[in-house]
């Protein structure tokens, strides 16, 4: 009896758990936007949130280009955001063929913002060290020296990335 109770409630959750991994609709975040499938609709669409705080946001519904018109056996599977476009997988569930739809997504805020909260400068002796400066699309650590008694600095060295430490020697 209780191998017949411990089989049915594994088959039930596993049951479940499939149920629930059909109907997740997939999601892509890039730069500030969040893009999610919904295939709820007919024809399906891209939905687009902000990611700050989650509301919707029409940068693709104001151009129409949040309807993907997929036919009726066909759903969206997945996202990826390259190069300011979407590419969405899709699924013919009659014929079983995988294709792709592209939307444009350059409307969308797609930009990356950079955390500085851990950056300032610090005059060590005669360094004065930047830890965190934003080069390019890029961060990275500077040291510069003192010119003689002047508050006047020139640069000695840097590196990629967040550092807060003072390591001339390997420079």
């Amino acid at each position: 009896m209780k191998k017949i109770i411990l089989t049915m409630s594994c088959a039930i959750s596993l049951l479940i758990a499939n149920i629930q991994s059909i109907m997740a609709e997939t999601i892509a975040v890039e730069g500030n936007s969040i893009f999610i499938l919904d295939n709820s609709v007919p024809d399906s669409q891209l939905v687009v949130r902000n990611l700050s705080d989650g509301t919707l946001n029409s940068c693709l519904a104001d151009s129409g280009l949040n309807l993907l018109g997929l036919n009726i056996d066909t759903t969206a599977t997945d996202v990826i955001i390259k190069k300011a476009t979407a590419v969405v997988t899709t699924l013919n569930t009659v014929s079983q063929i995988i294709d792709v739809k592209l939307v444009d997504v350059k409307n969308c805020p797609i930009s990356y913002t950079t955390d500085l909260s851990e950056c300032y400068a610090a005059v060590q002796g005669d360094k004065l060290i930047i830890p965190c400066l934003k080069y390019g699309d890029g961060i990275i650590s500077v040291v510069l020296g003192r010119r003689g008694n002047s508050m006047n600095y020139e640069y000695e060295s840097s590196r990629p990335g967040k550092d807060h430490r003072q390591d001339s020697e390997d420079d």
